[in-house]
């Protein structure tokens, strides 16, 4: 009969078992295989920086422009100002934002032409 500090042999035909020997067996096996599952999933997150949210609220977009809420209405109705959503609460993606002000803030149109040509 196999104890807890015994390994179970791989040699031995599963028939030459009994079904408690099979059993913890297996349950060795299963919980060894979890140990190392949860510990590549606790080096991976460890290891991986955190990622900022790709969709922000008015509060950040204004951090990212610098400019005052008003303004980021009145951009958004005028199509100036790149948006995920146009209702209330405006929502914005953080990419976004920052390529449009990486190339110079212009509106959602001349951003769309460039996308077509290839530039963006």
């Amino acid at each position: 009969m196999i104890t807890e500090k015994e390994e179970f042999d791989h040699e031995k035909g599963l028939w030459q078992y009994t079904m408690r020997e099979f059993l913890k067996a297996q349950k060795q096996g299963l919980e060894s295989t979890i140990k190392e599952l949860l510990t590549m999933a606790v080096s991976e997150v460890k290891s991986e920086p955190p990622e900022l949210e790709d969709t922000i609220g008015m509060e950040d977009a204004r951090k990212i422009t610098g400019l005052k809420e008003k303004s980021i209405y009145s951009k958004v109705c005028r199509l100036e100002i790149p948006t995920i959503t146009r209702g209330r609460p405006l929502m914005f993606s953080r990419a976004e934002l920052q390529l449009w002000m990486k190339i110079g803030r212009p509106t959602v149109a001349e951003m769309e032409l460039k996308r077509r040509k290839g530039e963006l």
